[in-house]
């Protein structure tokens, strides 16, 4: 035996309902783009916090903290924005649909850094987006920034989910599930 400790790679996230998901994604249609790795339709999410290795004895208090960051809060809606690529400093590696920003999301969101960020740096700059593809990183490649005419979407509930890397991509597995109040 290895003696290693089994570890979870966690992230908390919102996710759009299907119908919706299926409608951001037809917006990668008419962009030209180099070969790309579009989102499985069931994985399109904003992920809120990444919490990334942890060990699965640390899952009760991270569950907890996902539940009191998300106490008391209502559901609301998103709105999405635009569609940009992503980091906007340097080449890109992924195209991103932007929403709105809510008192809601914000809250969680603040309250998810404080509890979960392990640097400084995953406590700042939250941009509330959703990731739709991604792609090796090109310096030549055109910078999609144009405004999303999407419908509103409801977030009902926040999602504690891990993240199991594979060959052919990630692939997510809900560990807990927090309802917001409604």
């Amino acid at each position: 035996m290895s003696g290693r400790r089994p570890v979870m790679r966690l992230f908390v996230a919102a996710y759009p309902p299907p119908e919706s998901a299926a409608a951001m994604l037809d917006l990668l249609r008419d962009i030209h783009l180099p070969e790309r790795r579009a989102v499985a339709p069931e994985q399109v999410h904003m992920t809120l916090q990444f919490i990334g290795d942890t060990d699965e004895r640390q899952l009760d208090h991270v569950t907890q903290s996902v539940e009191r960051a998300t106490s008391g809060i209502e559901s609301f809606e998103l709105t999405p924005k635009e569609l940009l690529c992503l980091p906007e400093r340097g080449d890109p590696r992924l195209v991103a649909l932007t929403t709105d920003a809510p008192p809601g999301l914000l809250e969680i969101q603040r309250r998810l850094a404080a509890r979960l960020a392990r640097t400084p740096r995953d406590r700042q700059g939250f941009l509330p987006h959703i990731t739709l593809c991604r792609f090796r990183p090109v310096a030549s490649v055109w910078r999609v920034r144009r405004e999303a005419v999407l419908p509103a979407f409801p977030v009902r509930a926040i999602h504690l989910m891990e993240s199991i890397l594979r060959p052919e991509g990630a692939k997510h597995r809900e560990v807990a599930r927090h309802d917001l109040a409604r």
